[in-house]
C-alpha cells in the first residue's frame, strides 16, 4: 500500500519545482529513494522509475520509506527554461529535492540515469556527511563527460562512429573551435529541446570517473552492452558491482530488459538492510 503526493519547492533561482513522493503506508523504513533522470529525462514519469517504485512497493516488508521522483528545471512537472540549464543548475535541483527531502529522512538511495548519475556524483561530493548513502544505483551512467561529448560530436560530424574509433580523425583544435565559434547564448536543438552550446561546453571539460570511490560497496552499475549513446567502454570506474545487460537502449526501458534489471536493483537495495 503507498500514498502519492505532489511536491513543490523552489530552487536558488526561485523557480518551482516539482515531483511525485510515493510514500509506503507500512513500511518502517526511514530510507527514501531519489531518482535523477538523465538529458531530458522525467524522472516523474518514466517507465524505468515507475517499474522500480512499484516492485520495491510490491515487497512484503519493504526496504524503503519513501521514492521520490521529481523533474529538474523547465521539463515535466517542473517550471523554467530548460535550455538554460547547466550540470550546476541540475545540481541545485537536487540539493533543493534533497533539502525538502531531509526535513523527513536522512537515509537515501539515489538512482540516476546517464547524466544524472553526473549530477548525484557532483552533489554528493559537495554535501558529504549530510546524510546516510544506503546504495547508488547507476545507469548507463555518462560519467566521463570529457570523451563522450567529443565521441557524440564525431558522429554527428561523421555519422556512425564507434567509441573504437572516434579518436582517430577527432582534432581538439577542430572541436574547441566548433564551441567557441558560438556566443555564450547560442542554442543547439536537440530531439524535443533546444540547449545552449555554453552547456557542452562546460560539460566537455568535466570528467566525473573516480569521484564515487568511497562508495565502491554501495554501487551498482548496469549498463547495455550494446549502448552506442553512452558506450559501455567510455566507463572508466572498475565497479565492484555490475550487470551488464544484452541490450543497445540506453534508456534500458525495452519490457524485458526493464524487469530484468529492476529485479536486480531490488535485490541489490534489500542486500545488508
Amino acid at each position: 500500500m503507498s500514498n502519492t503526493r505532489l511536491v513543490e519547492f523552489k530552487n536558488s533561482r526561485n523557480i518551482t519545482l516539482r515531483g511525485l513522493l510515493i510514500e509506503s503506508i507500512n513500511s518502517i523504513s526511514k530510507t527514501a529513494v531519489v531518482c535523477v533522470a538523465g538529458f531530458e529525462g522525467l524522472s516523474s514519469t518514466a517507465p524505468k522509475f515507475i517499474n522500480l517504485t512499484e516492485e520495491l512497493l510490491l515487497l512484503p516488508s519493504t526496504p524503503i520509506a519513501s521514492v521520490f521522483r521529481y523533474d529538474p528545471t523547465g521539463i515535466g512537472l517542473s517550471d523554467g527554461k530548460y535550455y538554460k540549464i547547466k550540470i550546476d543548475t541540475l545540481v541545485d535541483d537536487l540539493y533543493h529535492a534533497m533539502k525538502y527531502l531531509l526535513n523527513f529522512y536522512k537515509n537515501f538511495i539515489f538512482i540516476g540515469h546517464s547524466l544524472g548519475s553526473c549530477v548525484i556524483t557532483k552533489y554528493i561530493n559537495s554535501n558529504r556527511n549530510c546524510f546516510i548513502i544506503e546504495k547508488i544505483i547507476l545507469l548507463a551512467p555518462a560519467l566521463n563527460q570529457y570523451d563522450l561529448h567529443r565521441y557524440w560530436y564525431m558522429q554527428e560530424k561523421y555519422g556512425f562512429i564507434t567509441w573504437e574509433n572516434f579518436k582517430r580523425n577527432f582534432n581538439e583544435l577542430d572541436f574547441q573551435e566548433y564551441l567557441n565559434s558560438k556566443s555564450i547564448d547560442a542554442c543547439k536543438s536537440h530531439r524535443a529541446h533546444k540547449i545552449l552550446y555554453e552547456f557542452i561546453r562546460l560539460c566537455s571539460q568535466e570528467d566525473f570517473s573516480f569521484q564515487l570511490n568511497d562508495y565502491q560497496n554501495q554501487i551498482l552499475h548496469i549498463h547495455g552492452i550494446q549502448d552506442l549513446i553512452v558506450p559501455i567502454e567510455s566507463i572508466k570506474d572498475q565497479f565492484k558491482h555490475r550487470l551488464i545487460l544484452n541490450t543497445n537502449d540506453h534508456d534500458l526501458e525495452e519490457p524485458d530488459i526493464l524487469q530484468e534489471w529492476t529485479m536486480k536493483a531490488v535485490e541489490f537495495i534489500c542486500n545488508n538492510k
